[in-house]
């Protein structure tokens, strides 16, 4: 067999149970890669194409057994592994293929019309008188009209054994039951996806770990102060100076001051969770954001009434003859004159915070950087030129002055 060939039969194998399309009965011009474009450089791809079987009763999972040739033997029971649907072979799983591709994950071929379908088995008369459990096989098969079904993309159709290998008692056995109806149905194989679990490594946690309940939620039944708890489990986790505690606890009797204003020391059998209420709780959640945005507007609202009330005052305290261009000062034109300058240091206030950001986010160090490199880019450019040397070429006049 050539590469070529071996690669085109290889293309076409499936091992799949389902039909979803009739295909492989096209002439080669027309499959359009139905299993890879080599089908198309051989003027005979597989078999004829009115050759080919449309309908296959023999899918990957059954139970088959080879009634002729080298490998045929009556009374065992084979497994097929994949079927080519373009030449008519079906694999059977522990036949290896000869020679160099003698190997599990190349199986020898055999043809379609050389196996039979295991029924199942039946208790059948014998010679003895007493009656023998045996394998019934299908020596002739019939199938059901195919419908489509639209949701699994996926032809239809059920199978039945019109003859068997030993004669069946069935319910159907009277004279008025037409032949065609007196036959057995063939089950398909289940199609059973096996999990593929990998073995745990050196860094996987294992499975009665991970179900092991290890933490139960805490319901304090008075508000507890978190700011305070963290304060005093942060001075317990660091009892000396450091970065995160920058006022150490020296003794009892020098901090009576201090333990009368937070509390009592750290309780090592309290829940975690109250100490790091700030760790453990998302800061830009919905509700936290919604939050800060309501509080952001009354603040402004407030502040809105500080301005207008301030003004208010200050026309009441010039009294009513107050001209203000050529008119009256009304509390109408206070209000007006208050939003306005509520609105003024709205904008300064917001100018003020962007300020703040840049310089929280290093935004002044990096314009004293761009400042730096642009003063350093001028100043070569300077020296460049200063140290700037033209060679002698024709057509140059050194002027009179020089």
């Amino acid at each position: 067999m050539s590469r070529l060939r071996a690669a085109r039969e290889h293309a076409a194998t499936t091992k799949s149970t389902l039909t979803r399309d009739f295909k492989h009965i096209l002439s080669p011009t027309k499959l359009h890669g139905y299993a890879s474009s080599v089908l198309v450089r051989e003027p005979r791809p597989g078999v004829r194409q009115h050759d080919r079987i449309k309908h296959w009763n023999i899918v990957p999972g059954d139970k088959v057994r080879i009634i002729n040739g080298p490998y045929a033997d009556k009374n065992a029971v084979r497994e097929v592994a994949s079927v080519n649907k373009l030449t008519n072979k079906v694999y059977i799983k522990g036949l290896a293929g000869k020679g160099r591709r003698a190997t599990g994950a190349h199986l020898k071929p055999e043809h379609y019309s050389n196996l039979q379908l295991l029924v199942g088995k039946y208790e059948v008369p014998s010679t003895s008188g007493a009656p023998t459990v045996e394998n019934v096989w299908a020596t002739r098969l019939s199938t059901s009209k195919p419908f489509f079904i639209r949701k699994h993309g996926t032809w239809v159709w059920n199978r039945y054994a019109a003859a068997t290998s030993f004669a069946l008692p069935t319910s159907d056995t009277a004279a008025d039951v037409p032949a065609r109806k007196n036959r057995i149905r063939i089950p398909w194989p289940a199609t059973k996806k096996e999990a593929k679990t990998p073995k745990p490594g050196s860094y996987d946690t294992l499975p009665e770990d991970a179900l092991a309940i290890t933490w139960s939620p805490i319901h304090p039944s008075a508000p507890v102060d978190f700011s305070t708890l963290e304060h005093l489990y942060i001075r317990h986790l660091h009892p000396t100076q450091s970065f995160f505690n920058p006022q150490p606890r020296q003794t009892s009797e020098a901090n009576d001051l201090e333990d009368a204003e937070v509390g009592p020391d750290f309780d090592t059998s309290a829940p975690i969770e109250h100490f790091l209420a700030a760790e453990l709780s998302n800061p830009h959640s919905r509700t936290k954001k919604q939050k800060r945005w309501q509080e952001r507007l009354a603040a402004q609202a407030a502040l809105k009434e500080e301005f207008i009330k301030r003004e208010m005052q200050r026309a009441r305290r010039t009294g009513p003859g107050t001209e203000l261009g050529g008119r009256r000062i009304t509390p109408r034109d206070a209000r007006r004159i208050g939003t306005w300058k509520w609105q003024n240091a709205l904008v300064k206030m917001k100018a003020e915070e962007r300020q703040r950001r840049s310089v929280a986010r290093g935004g002044e160090e990096a314009r004293k950087r761009r400042q730096e490199r642009s003063a350093r880019k001028l100043r070569r450019q300077a020296e460049r030129l200063q140290s700037l040397v033209l060679s002698k070429e024709k057509n140059q006049v050194v002027p009179k002055s020089a």
